[in-house]
Order: C-alpha cells, then structure tokens, then sequence
C-alpha cells in the first residue's frame, strides 16, 4: 500500500504533519523563480495561500501523502476526487531526486483504484517542464496561455 525503504516512506498525510508541510511548500515556493522572479512581493502572496486552517479543510476534502525521510516531510502531494492535483510541492534540497515523481505514482494508483482516468494540474512555469515530462498535455494549443492547464489520461 506505501512504499517503505529504511527510513524513507510515503504515507497519507496527517494534520499533524500540517507545520511540516507548510514548511515543505514555503520553501518549494522559493525555488519557482521563473514565476516569481525572486519579488517578495509575488513571493508573499503566493506563501499567503497556505496556512494551517486551509490546509485542514483541504486535508479533510482531499487525499494526500506526504514523503518522508527520518520522519521529516519533504515532499506533499494533495489531489482531489475528480483528479486535480491542487499540491505538488518537494523542499528544495530534495528536487530533482525522484521524490516528486514518487508521490506521483502513489496518487496514480490511488486514482486508478477509484476509476478516475483523468488527472489535471495548473502548473506553474518553474515545474511545466516536469509535468510534460510526466506525460501530461495542455488543454489549450494557445502558446501565451498563461493559466498553463495540463490533463493526462491514466490506465
């Protein structure tokens, strides 16, 4: 049911993992330069978003897990019953290993257990280029698309 090496496992989140993930998705934040071009204006609106009550009413209506390493989370992912992916966030210090994707093919085989075949994302700029990699497409052919909407077929 989740993946479990020595130290490192993927799990369903919990609300007590709520400050962790706050943690995780600030500092994944940071690392999206192409969307906030380093403007702490941009940059604290955007943090704004997340907080701890949000995330409890999210938590609750959603699934979700979170990756951890030596019971610290470094990565989160929240994905709703109709297939939308609203959370995708892996700390910064652990981009670009696997982790991400890790918790991608949990959510993958959770959906297909529900018979959802579809999955959706509005992608930000700094990780358009990993979701297309993960096999998902744009719903608009419009290049200047800024909403950057992707979709991709499961089976």
């Amino acid at each position: 049911m989740f993946e479990k090496m020595n130290n490192i496992m993927i799990r369903e989140g919990r609300v007590e993992d709520i400050p962790q993930i706050i943690q995780v998705i600030h500092d994944s934040i940071q690392s999206c330069v192409l969307d906030h071009q380093r403007e702490e204006s941009k940059i604290q609106t955007w943090l704004e978003k997340f907080d701890h009550a949000s995330l409890i009413v999210d938590m609750l209506y959603n699934d979700c897990w979170v990756y951890l390493i030596y019971d610290k989370v470094v990565g989160f992912l929240l994905v709703s019953d109709a297939g939308e992916i609203r959370m995708h966030y892996v700390a910064q210090h652990c981009q670009r290993l696997g982790f991400g994707t890790a918790l991608f093919h949990q959510m993958h085989s959770a959906l297909l257990k529900k018979k959802i075949h579809q999955i959706e994302i509005q992608s930000t700029q700094t990780a358009l280029s990993y979701y297309q990699h993960c096999g998902f497409h744009p719903h608009s052919a419009e290049p200047e698309d800024e909403s950057r909407y992707l979709y991709k077929y499961v089976f």
